[in-house]
Protein backbone atom coordinates (compact mmCIF):
# COMPACT_ATOMS: atom_id res chain seq x y z
CA UNK A 1 0.00 0.00 0.00
CA UNK A 2 2.80 2.66 0.93
CA UNK A 3 4.40 1.70 -2.21
CA UNK A 4 0.95 2.28 -3.95
CA UNK A 5 1.29 5.80 -2.89
CA UNK A 6 4.53 6.67 -3.50
CA UNK A 7 3.95 5.59 -7.07
CA UNK A 8 0.64 7.94 -7.21
CA UNK A 9 2.17 11.23 -5.57
CA UNK A 10 5.54 10.57 -8.28
CA UNK A 11 2.89 10.02 -11.07
CA UNK A 12 0.99 13.71 -9.93
CA UNK A 13 4.19 15.61 -9.04
CA UNK A 14 5.24 14.75 -13.38
CA UNK A 15 1.87 15.72 -14.54
CA UNK A 16 2.38 18.73 -12.33
CA UNK A 17 3.37 21.82 -14.83
CA UNK A 18 7.12 22.89 -13.99
CA UNK A 19 7.55 26.07 -12.30
CA UNK A 20 8.70 29.07 -14.04
CA UNK A 21 12.05 30.22 -13.30
CA UNK A 22 12.33 33.57 -11.34
CA UNK A 23 14.76 36.17 -12.05
CA UNK A 24 14.68 40.01 -13.18
CA UNK A 25 17.43 39.96 -15.68
CA UNK A 26 17.82 38.17 -18.31
CA UNK A 27 21.80 38.51 -19.93
CA UNK A 28 21.63 37.68 -23.45
CA UNK A 29 25.36 37.34 -24.35
CA UNK A 30 26.61 36.74 -27.97
CA UNK A 31 29.89 34.74 -27.26
CA UNK A 32 32.04 32.99 -24.48
CA UNK A 33 34.36 36.17 -24.47
CA UNK A 34 36.93 37.01 -21.51
CA UNK A 35 35.37 40.20 -22.02
CA UNK A 36 32.49 40.27 -21.62
CA UNK A 37 32.92 38.12 -18.31
CA UNK A 38 34.67 40.97 -17.10
CA UNK A 39 31.94 43.28 -17.81
CA UNK A 40 29.39 41.27 -16.63
CA UNK A 41 31.43 41.14 -12.87
CA UNK A 42 30.76 44.54 -12.99
CA UNK A 43 27.14 44.84 -13.97
CA UNK A 44 26.31 42.23 -10.82
CA UNK A 45 28.97 44.43 -8.76
CA UNK A 46 26.11 47.63 -9.12
CA UNK A 47 22.97 45.85 -10.17
CA UNK A 48 21.80 43.18 -7.18
CA UNK A 49 19.12 42.16 -8.82
CA UNK A 50 18.55 37.91 -9.89
CA UNK A 51 20.05 36.98 -13.74
CA UNK A 52 20.16 34.03 -16.00
CA UNK A 53 22.70 34.38 -18.58
CA UNK A 54 22.04 32.82 -21.89
CA UNK A 55 25.35 32.34 -24.64
CA UNK A 56 23.94 32.29 -27.89
CA UNK A 57 26.92 30.64 -29.06
CA UNK A 58 26.31 27.64 -27.10
CA UNK A 59 22.79 27.38 -29.06
CA UNK A 60 21.57 26.76 -32.57
CA UNK A 61 19.02 29.34 -32.10
CA UNK A 62 17.26 31.17 -29.63
CA UNK A 63 13.24 31.49 -29.38
CA UNK A 64 13.68 34.62 -27.37
CA UNK A 65 9.67 35.14 -27.80
CA UNK A 66 9.02 31.80 -25.94
CA UNK A 67 11.42 32.81 -23.62
CA UNK A 68 10.33 36.01 -22.46
CA UNK A 69 6.82 34.40 -22.58
CA UNK A 70 7.61 31.84 -20.33
CA UNK A 71 10.44 33.43 -17.87
CA UNK A 72 8.53 37.02 -18.11
CA UNK A 73 12.38 38.84 -16.91
CA UNK A 74 11.82 42.31 -16.45
CA UNK A 75 14.87 43.83 -18.51
CA UNK A 76 17.42 42.06 -21.04
CA UNK A 77 21.37 43.01 -20.81
CA UNK A 78 22.11 42.43 -24.03
CA UNK A 79 26.06 41.70 -24.43
CA UNK A 80 28.05 41.31 -27.90
CA UNK A 81 26.58 42.83 -31.25
CA UNK A 82 24.46 39.62 -31.78
CA UNK A 83 22.83 39.61 -28.55
CA UNK A 84 21.67 43.24 -29.22
CA UNK A 85 20.30 42.34 -32.70
CA UNK A 86 17.93 39.58 -31.08
CA UNK A 87 17.03 41.51 -28.25
CA UNK A 88 16.24 44.19 -30.00
CA UNK A 89 13.55 42.71 -32.15
CA UNK A 90 11.37 42.07 -29.31
CA UNK A 91 8.96 44.72 -28.12
CA UNK A 92 7.56 43.75 -24.75
CA UNK A 93 11.20 43.88 -22.14
CA UNK A 94 13.50 46.77 -22.32
CA UNK A 95 16.98 46.04 -23.57
CA UNK A 96 20.14 47.47 -22.15
CA UNK A 97 23.40 46.48 -24.01
CA UNK A 98 27.22 46.75 -23.80
CA UNK A 99 29.96 45.46 -25.73
CA UNK A 100 28.46 45.52 -29.17
CA UNK A 101 30.58 47.82 -31.31
CA UNK A 102 28.38 48.08 -34.34
CA UNK A 103 25.14 48.86 -32.30
CA UNK A 104 22.46 49.62 -34.08
CA UNK A 105 18.61 50.30 -32.61
CA UNK A 106 15.16 51.10 -34.40
CA UNK A 107 14.22 54.63 -34.14
CA UNK A 108 11.99 54.73 -30.80
CA UNK A 109 12.65 50.99 -29.41
CA UNK A 110 13.07 50.90 -26.05
CA UNK A 111 16.66 50.18 -25.69
CA UNK A 112 19.96 51.90 -24.50
CA UNK A 113 23.05 51.60 -23.05
CA UNK A 114 26.80 52.01 -23.37
CA UNK A 115 28.95 52.23 -26.33
CA UNK A 116 32.39 50.86 -26.71
CA UNK A 117 33.22 54.03 -28.82
CA UNK A 118 34.47 56.82 -26.82
CA UNK A 119 33.59 60.34 -26.49
CA UNK A 120 35.44 61.94 -29.63
CA UNK A 121 36.38 64.75 -27.25
CA UNK A 122 38.56 62.10 -25.61
CA UNK A 123 40.49 61.60 -28.41
CA UNK A 124 40.52 65.42 -29.69
CA UNK A 125 42.01 65.97 -26.07
CA UNK A 126 45.17 64.39 -27.00
CA UNK A 127 45.48 65.93 -31.03
CA UNK A 128 45.19 69.26 -28.84
CA UNK A 129 47.77 67.98 -26.23
CA UNK A 130 50.31 67.08 -29.06
CA UNK A 131 49.87 70.27 -31.07
CA UNK A 132 48.67 68.63 -34.41
CA UNK A 133 45.64 70.46 -35.56
CA UNK A 134 45.22 68.79 -39.04
CA UNK A 135 44.12 64.81 -38.48
CA UNK A 136 43.26 62.61 -41.11
CA UNK A 137 40.56 59.76 -40.46
CA UNK A 138 39.60 56.83 -42.95
CA UNK A 139 35.76 55.50 -41.87
CA UNK A 140 32.95 53.42 -43.46
CA UNK A 141 29.73 55.40 -43.32
CA UNK A 142 27.62 52.16 -42.84
CA UNK A 143 29.84 51.38 -39.79
CA UNK A 144 31.14 54.59 -38.14
CA UNK A 145 29.36 57.23 -40.15
CA UNK A 146 27.33 58.37 -37.19
CA UNK A 147 30.16 59.06 -34.60
CA UNK A 148 32.24 60.61 -37.06
CA UNK A 149 29.50 62.93 -37.57
CA UNK A 150 29.52 63.93 -33.92
CA UNK A 151 33.42 64.11 -34.04
CA UNK A 152 33.21 66.52 -36.71
CA UNK A 153 30.70 68.80 -34.81
CA UNK A 154 33.56 68.61 -31.40
CA UNK A 155 36.57 69.08 -33.56
CA UNK A 156 34.76 72.45 -34.65
CA UNK A 157 34.38 73.15 -31.68
CA UNK A 158 38.22 72.37 -30.37
CA UNK A 159 40.02 74.21 -33.82
CA UNK A 160 40.46 70.77 -35.01
CA UNK A 161 40.44 70.15 -39.01
CA UNK A 162 39.34 66.86 -39.25
CA UNK A 163 40.23 65.47 -42.83
CA UNK A 164 37.45 62.96 -42.99
CA UNK A 165 37.92 60.09 -45.82
CA UNK A 166 35.33 57.58 -46.59
CA UNK A 167 36.41 53.84 -47.33
CA UNK A 168 33.86 51.45 -48.33
CA UNK A 169 36.39 48.40 -48.94
CA UNK A 170 39.36 47.65 -47.06
CA UNK A 171 41.01 47.67 -50.65
CA UNK A 172 40.88 51.74 -51.04
CA UNK A 173 42.64 52.11 -47.70
CA UNK A 174 46.55 52.45 -48.70
CA UNK A 175 44.91 54.84 -52.06
CA UNK A 176 42.77 57.18 -49.18
CA UNK A 177 45.88 57.07 -47.10
CA UNK A 178 47.80 58.49 -50.02
CA UNK A 179 45.53 61.43 -50.65
CA UNK A 180 46.03 62.26 -47.20
CA UNK A 181 50.14 63.37 -47.97
CA UNK A 182 51.36 66.03 -47.08
CA UNK A 183 47.93 67.49 -45.55
CA UNK A 184 47.91 66.04 -41.91
CA UNK A 185 49.81 66.20 -38.61
CA UNK A 186 48.58 62.72 -37.63
CA UNK A 187 46.18 60.29 -38.26
CA UNK A 188 42.80 58.92 -36.17
CA UNK A 189 42.55 54.96 -35.90
CA UNK A 190 38.94 54.58 -35.09
CA UNK A 191 37.39 50.94 -34.39
CA UNK A 192 35.76 50.35 -38.16
CA UNK A 193 36.87 47.16 -39.27
CA UNK A 194 36.73 48.52 -43.02
CA UNK A 195 39.05 50.97 -42.90
CA UNK A 196 41.09 49.21 -40.81
CA UNK A 197 41.51 45.41 -41.19
CA UNK A 198 44.24 43.28 -40.76
CA UNK A 199 45.08 43.71 -44.86
CA UNK A 200 45.57 47.37 -43.77
CA UNK A 201 46.88 48.28 -40.83
CA UNK A 202 50.51 47.90 -41.54
CA UNK A 203 50.11 50.89 -44.16
CA UNK A 204 48.77 53.60 -41.85
CA UNK A 205 52.06 52.96 -39.56
CA UNK A 206 54.04 53.25 -43.38
CA UNK A 207 52.23 56.13 -43.61
CA UNK A 208 53.30 57.50 -40.35
CA UNK A 209 56.71 57.04 -40.60
CA UNK A 210 56.86 58.54 -44.23
CA UNK A 211 55.21 61.44 -42.88
CA UNK A 212 56.93 61.72 -39.17
CA UNK A 213 53.27 61.97 -37.78
CA UNK A 214 52.16 60.04 -35.48
CA UNK A 215 48.90 57.59 -35.21
CA UNK A 216 45.93 57.81 -32.34
CA UNK A 217 44.58 53.99 -32.40
CA UNK A 218 41.77 52.82 -30.40
CA UNK A 219 44.15 49.48 -28.96
CA UNK A 220 46.98 48.93 -27.21
CA UNK A 221 48.15 46.33 -29.36
CA UNK A 222 49.19 49.22 -32.17
CA UNK A 223 51.22 50.88 -30.13
CA UNK A 224 54.16 47.91 -30.69
CA UNK A 225 53.67 48.83 -34.11
CA UNK A 226 54.15 52.00 -33.83
CA UNK A 227 51.52 53.64 -33.09
CA UNK A 228 51.84 57.28 -30.45
CA UNK A 229 49.25 56.88 -28.03
CA UNK A 230 45.89 54.50 -27.38
CA UNK A 231 42.82 55.36 -25.75
CA UNK A 232 41.05 52.62 -25.04
CA UNK A 233 38.22 51.72 -22.02
CA UNK A 234 37.92 50.23 -18.97
CA UNK A 235 35.71 46.54 -19.42
CA UNK A 236 34.62 46.18 -15.33
CA UNK A 237 33.82 49.73 -15.18
CA UNK A 238 31.55 49.73 -18.64
CA UNK A 239 29.79 46.86 -16.91
CA UNK A 240 29.22 48.67 -13.62
CA UNK A 241 28.39 51.58 -15.64
CA UNK A 242 25.56 49.34 -16.89
CA UNK A 243 24.64 48.11 -14.06
CA UNK A 244 23.92 50.88 -12.45
CA UNK A 245 21.30 51.91 -15.32
CA UNK A 246 19.86 48.37 -15.02
CA UNK A 247 19.47 49.22 -11.15
CA UNK A 248 17.57 52.35 -12.25
CA UNK A 249 15.22 50.50 -14.74
CA UNK A 250 14.45 47.76 -12.08
CA UNK A 251 13.82 50.67 -9.91
CA UNK A 252 11.16 52.23 -12.42
CA UNK A 253 13.11 54.22 -14.30
CA UNK A 254 12.04 54.51 -18.13
CA UNK A 255 14.88 53.06 -20.67
CA UNK A 256 13.31 56.17 -22.78
CA UNK A 257 14.87 58.70 -20.02
CA UNK A 258 18.33 56.89 -19.67
CA UNK A 259 20.50 58.12 -23.20
CA UNK A 260 23.24 56.01 -24.32
CA UNK A 261 26.36 56.61 -22.71
CA UNK A 262 30.03 56.65 -23.99
CA UNK A 263 32.57 54.44 -21.48
CA UNK A 264 33.20 56.75 -18.64
CA UNK A 265 36.68 55.54 -17.98
CA UNK A 266 39.36 55.84 -20.28
CA UNK A 267 42.73 54.73 -20.38
CA UNK A 268 45.87 56.33 -21.75
CA UNK A 269 49.10 54.46 -23.23
CA UNK A 270 51.37 56.15 -25.15
CA UNK A 271 54.69 55.57 -27.36
CA UNK A 272 57.85 57.21 -25.48
CA UNK A 273 59.95 55.92 -28.36
CA UNK A 274 57.40 57.37 -31.00
CA UNK A 275 56.85 60.60 -28.95
CA UNK A 276 60.67 61.43 -28.76
CA UNK A 277 61.02 60.32 -32.87
CA UNK A 278 58.59 62.99 -33.88
CA UNK A 279 59.87 65.17 -30.77
CA UNK A 280 55.70 65.33 -29.57
CA UNK A 281 55.15 66.01 -25.89
CA UNK A 282 53.52 63.15 -23.90
CA UNK A 283 49.64 64.45 -23.88
CA UNK A 284 48.08 65.04 -20.47
CA UNK A 285 45.25 62.64 -18.81
CA UNK A 286 42.56 62.22 -21.08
Amino acid sequence: MQLLRTLVVGILLLLLPLPVLAYDVLVLQSLRERSYDEALRGVRRECAASMRTVVMSDYAEIDLTRLMREEHPRLIIAVGDRALEVAERQRNVPVLYMMALHAKVRPGAPVTGVWMMLDPQRYLSVFDSLGTRRVGVLYDPQRTGGYLKRAQVSARRSGIDLLAREVRSPKETVAVLESLRGKVDALWMLPDLTAVSTETTEAYFLFSQGERIPVVSFADAYLAMGGAVALSFDRYDIGRQLGGMAQSVLDGTAVEELPTQYPRRVLMKVNDGVLRRFKLAVPGGS
